[in-house]
């Protein structure tokens, strides 16, 4: 890093947050860091040399080329801006960039320029910037940002965005489109989320060898990132928490309003999503995302994944059928394929809506925790028909087995959430109702 590094003010320093600006202190950059937890910024003042703190979102933006806001949320974030006491608008410097981090709607993209402009401040380079990829990838500058807004702002600020990103994606279109491409990339990771807690809690509850399960379905063409990245974690306590349940409840909360807004229909993601409040509901927002198995299973049985790997109930033999129902690994199988078909129906017909370019959308996805086997394999044959599960040659074979497979769980009084909503969205797609 060259020796004259523009300087940036960091605020929020959460799990992803401190990763990022403890990245651009080790590469160089001198970063003002802010974050309402003090622990936090003591922390961050530990980190050596360019790190530094501030007492608010003012003081930090002072003198500073590039404000980046990470924060949780846009209610978090217009205080931060535009509070008469602290906020950081009035005190940037001309021609300052900021560069917005933090998951919001499109919308706000959009509230946030204008506003801008309402104070006087139309002078302020904004580029809407969210991010993706884990605390992890956030530590180790290999994140993917979804870059967009006026060309030469993004140029100005792209030494910046190449340091935090592993890939770097810069979205046309103009402010909005990065935020846009984020919510495309999660309602695939907010479907397969739900999925693989729905899959396993059906292989704990029908008896099954849990683990076996697993790795029989993650070789299988139903494994997904988020199927292979999160069971182990229901296999294993010990591994402590991945992502918390408050992150994605908050993404996918975040798509259904806008999708409301644009009165566009995402019946998978809003299956998704009652299921998500309800672990909201139930005080589980701290813990790890797999917590949503627990509302798949018996009440005093909460770790039944965990117990079942490496065991079979007596009624049960290790993959196969039990004497008191016919569930096997396979019918677990038929059922996320179908769940996974649909998410790329509705995430994909939402993505041309917004238009937002299906060819780029497909690199995000194969490269980020959207991914799954049944994306790369079905995305070219479904783009061709409208994103229809109808236009696959295969549709028939797939909505018989998956109506199979939700008749072999029902004796079992297990419920299928998403596996049933597919099933629905095959037969009214079917009947050309959409």
């Amino acid at each position: 890093m060259a020796p004259q590094s523009p300087k940036i003010a960091f605020v929020g320093l959460g799990a992803m947050g401190y990763g990022m600006a403890v990245h651009l202190v080790k590469s160089g950059y001198a970063v003002t860091g802010f974050d309402v937890y003090q622990p936090a910024l003591d922390r961050f003042l530990q980190e050596g040399k360019g790190a530094s703190s501030a007492k608010t979102p003012k003081e930090a933006v002072r003198d500073v080329n590039f404000f980046i806001c990470m924060v949780a949320n846009s209610m978090q974030a217009t205080p931060l801006f535009f509070d008469g006491e602290t906020g950081a608008v009035g005190a940037l410097k001309e021609n300052a960039t900021v560069i917005m981090c933090s998951t919001v709607a499109p919308a706000y993209i959009d509230e946030l320029q204008s506003r801008m402009k309402k104070v006087g401040r139309s002078d302020i380079r904004l580029i809407d910037s969210p991010v993706s990829g884990g605390a992890g990838r956030a530590a180790d500058g290999t994140l993917s940002v979804f870059a967009s807004g006026a060309k030469d702002d993004v140029e100005n600020a792209r030494a910046v965005l190449q340091c935090m990103s592993g890939m770097l994606y810069e979205i046309p279109g103009g402010l909005g489109g990065g935020s846009k491409a984020k919510l495309i990339h999660q309602i695939f990771a907010g479907i397969h989320i739900a999925m693989a807690n729905e899959a396993m809690g059906l292989a704990a509850v029908a008896g099954m060898d849990t683990r076996v399960v697993f790795e029989r379905l993650r070789g299988s063409e139903a494994c997904s990132w988020m199927f292979e990245n999160r069971v182990p974690h229901m296999l294993d306590a010990g591994l402590g928490r991945y992502s918390a349940m408050t992150i994605i409840a908050k993404d996918v909360g975040i798509i259904t309003q806008t999708s409301r807004t644009h009165k566009f229909p995402l019946p998978l993601l809003s299956t998704a999503e009652q299921l998500y409040l309800s672990a909201l509901t139930n005080g589980w927002g701290a813990e790890d995302d797999c917590v949503l198995v627990r509302l798949y299973l018996p009440p005093s049985q909460a770790d039944l994944i965990a117990t079942q790997s490496g065991h079979t109930s007596k009624s049960s033999t290790k993959v196969s059928s039990s004497p008191i129902h016919n569930v096997t690994w396979e019918t677990i199988r038929d059922i996320m394929i179908a769940v996974h078909i649909a998410a790329i129906t509705e995430a994909m017909g939402f993505c041309e809506y917004l238009g937002i370019d299906v060819g780029m959308m497909y690199d995000i996805v194969t490269n980020a925790a959207g991914n799954s086997k049944i994306f790369k394999e079905c995305f070219p044959r479904m783009g061709k028909k409208g994103w229809r599960v109808w236009g696959l040659e295969e549709a028939e074979q797939i909505v018989q087995r998956l109506a199979k497979a939700v008749n072999d769980v029902h004796p079992l009084r297990y419920p299928l959430y998403l596996g049933s909503a597919a099933l629905q969205e095959f037969w009214r797609q079917g009947r050309g109702l959409g």
